[in-house]
């Protein structure tokens, strides 16, 4: 898929999967490729080794068997997006091998640490030169990008969209203004800020939350972008309990994810370390929670 064929491929719900591990914490690759064959079914797109995936915490054989599994189970129904990160060299490199079997796009996964835009535009042109695809700046509370630096890396023909996680909704819109039609412009906030980032021209949204209740994932953006607001404001009252317990603690943004679909019958395991697992009352809450999500699902 060219980086042009990529940009116009990026629409609607892009799912992040998480990355599931055995009980003597392995790569389960049968349950990540039973998983995005499932997601592959629901959304527009499906994006592994992102954060959601713990792309960090896998090591380098891991990381090119979850890209190798990921593509093999979607098969081509919709685009599959990789994340890459670290240093350029490390970043390049998984880059170069995703291509090699089969990905669509990359996601660019933040840096960190103190970088010049000198450093980023470098950065860049050697993930793209190492693997020719389409590339989604990632814009995150490690990683804010300015407006000035997205015009800055619009100039390199591979960068073609930006997730935006960062939420200042007034900086979106400014490069949206600027940059126009030039990227794709992604939620990068997901359910529970759909209405706003529609309204100010996103055409694709992020969410982990589909792992657990695409129904509910796929209303939500479909309200959005009808402008069904009052029914909006319903399926995301739905949706808040979720996004509020991934917050309640560092690292919980996954472990929830991972947890739900523990509870769910799918052998996700736990998140690895530094991360922590849920508390058991926090799993307490989850699985109150999961029963307004996913009635009648809970294990």
């Amino acid at each position: 898929m060219t980086p042009n064929q990529f940009r116009d491929a990026l629409r609607g719900v892009i799912a992040f999967t998480p990355t599931p591990f055995t009980t003597d914490d392995r790569l389960a690759t049968d349950v990540l490729a039973a998983h995005v064959d499932r997601l592959a079914q629901l959304a527009g797109a499906v994006a592994v080794c992102g954060a959601v995936g713990e792309f960090a915490a896998l090591d380098l054989d891991e990381y090119r068997a979850a890209i190798s599994t990921t593509v093999d189970a979607v098969a081509g129904r919709v685009p599959v997006i990789v994340g890459v990160g670290l240093g350029t060299r490390i970043a390049s490199d998984m880059a170069a091998y995703a291509a090699r079997v089969g990905a669509s796009g990359l996601l660019v996964n933040p840096l960190g640490g103190d970088v010049t835009d000198e450093g980023l535009v470098r950065h860049y042109r050697a993930i793209a030169a190492a693997s020719g695809l389409g590339l989604i700046v990632f814009s995150t509370r490690g990683q804010v990008y300015s407006v000035d630096q997205l015009a800055r890396l619009a100039d390199i023909d591979e960068v073609v969209a930006l997730k935006d996680e960062w939420g200042d909704l007034r900086l979106f819109a400014e490069a949206r203004e600027r940059l126009g039609p030039r990227f794709v412009w992604i939620d990068g906030m997901a359910e529970l800020q759909a209405a706003e980032y529609v309204v100010l021209g996103a055409d694709a949204m992020t969410s982990g939350l589909v792992n657990v209740a695409p129904d509910l994932t796929t209303a939500i953006w479909t309200a959005a972008t009808e402008a069904r607001w009052d029914e909006l404001r319903g399926l995301v009252a739905r949706a808040r309990p979720f996004a509020v317990l991934r917050a309640r603690r560092p690292g919980y943004s996954i472990a929830v994810i991972k947890a739900a679909l523990g509870l769910l019958g799918h052998a996700f395991g736990e998140v690895r370390a530094p991360l922590s697992p849920l508390t058991p009352a926090d799993l307490d809450d989850l699985r109150v929670v999961l029963a307004d999500l996913v009635p009648a699902g809970v294990a």
